[in-house]
């Protein structure tokens, strides 16, 4: 999708001019409803948070190849668009790099029913999803139950009254 035909704009137009235009579209979509107007919006507001948002995707995405996760998401929050397939996608990528699998993949989720035919976004989906698999199926060919690793989040052996760690 080229951001700048959907909203019928040039490549060097202003932010204002931008802004503008996507509010009087918007405007003239809902004023004008009919069965594609739903899917009209998406892909308005797609590539209007493209447009604005696209450097700034761009620089998170540089410094997660550069592992810089705590700076990536720090940027991503100014952001903080829960619409945006993008923001979805690389939110979920943060959150399976600190461990956060089960968050990561309801981002990873929110990105592909955002964007359903993105590549990127399905075939990370699909490798979080057989990691999961992958997991489940490790411990419970160990019988091994979640949670059940005799160690509590300070540190301290669960069968103690004794605290540890950072508690």
């Amino acid at each position: 999708m080229d951001p700048y035909e959907v909203l019928s704009i040039e490549k060097t137009a202003s932010e204002e001019e931008i802004k503008n235009k996507f509010k009087n579209m918007l405007e003239e979509y809902t004023q004008n409803q009919d069965e594609t107007t739903k899917q009209k919006v998406m892909t308005l507001s797609a590539a209007y948070e493209m447009i604005i948002n696209g450097n700034l995707y761009k620089e998170i995405r540089d410094l997660i190849d550069n592992k810089n996760f705590f700076e990536a998401e720090a940027k991503l929050n100014l952001i903080n668009n829960a619409n945006s397939a993008e923001y979805n996608y690389l939110q979920g990528f943060i959150s399976v790099q600190k461990g956060w699998f089960e968050s990561g993949l309801n981002y990873l989720k929110k990105a592909v029913e955002l964007e359903p035919n993105n590549v990127e976004y399905l075939n990370s989906l699909n490798k979080l999803q057989s990691r999961v698999i992958d997991y489940v199926t490790k411990y419970t060919k160990q019988n091994i139950k979640p949670n059940s690793n005799n160690v509590n989040a300070c540190g301290a052996d669960n069968n103690s009254s004794k605290t540890g760690g950072i508690c």
